[in-house]
């Protein structure tokens, strides 16, 4: 399974009637001028609503597609592309608000990849869903 497919799993887009399934919003990003940026008609307030779902699919990729930034200690503190698939989890989904370890999990098993992956834009591609 692809890794932004892996993540809307997780974020609950393919159970009918969630509300990422309902707002077109596969990796349920927050709505925000990125989200607006990246297509988004409006918020529910929270999270960013997409026309459809390949708007919502296509922003996604372009979110994790931000080059990462790091603190001096090394922290990742914005962006995702170039971090570790840990770093990123623990950025995107953080534990405050998700089981962020079984995140990690899940999108390590199911999209083959580990926590030590560097996300790369080879691995933003877009499902077809």
């Amino acid at each position: 399974m692809l890794l932004l497919e892996t993540m809307a799993h997780m974020e609950g887009y393919f159970t009918p009637g969630s509300r990422p399934e309902r707002n077109n919003n596969p990796l349920d990003l927050m709505y925000g001028p990125e989200a607006k940026a990246f297509g988004a008609t409006g918020g529910d307030p929270r999270f960013a609503i997409f026309p459809d779902a390949k708007t919502g699919w296509l922003a996604g990729a372009r979110w994790l597609g931000i080059p990462a930034r790091f603190s001096t200690s090394g922290d990742l503190i914005g962006g995702y592309l170039g971090a570790t698939l840990k770093q990123v989890i623990n950025r995107f989904a953080p534990p405050n608000e998700n089981d962020t370890v079984n995140y990690l999990n899940y999108v390590c098993a199911h999209a083959e990849v580990t926590e030590d992956t560097i996300l790369t834009t080879e691995l933003l591609e877009l499902p077809n869903v």
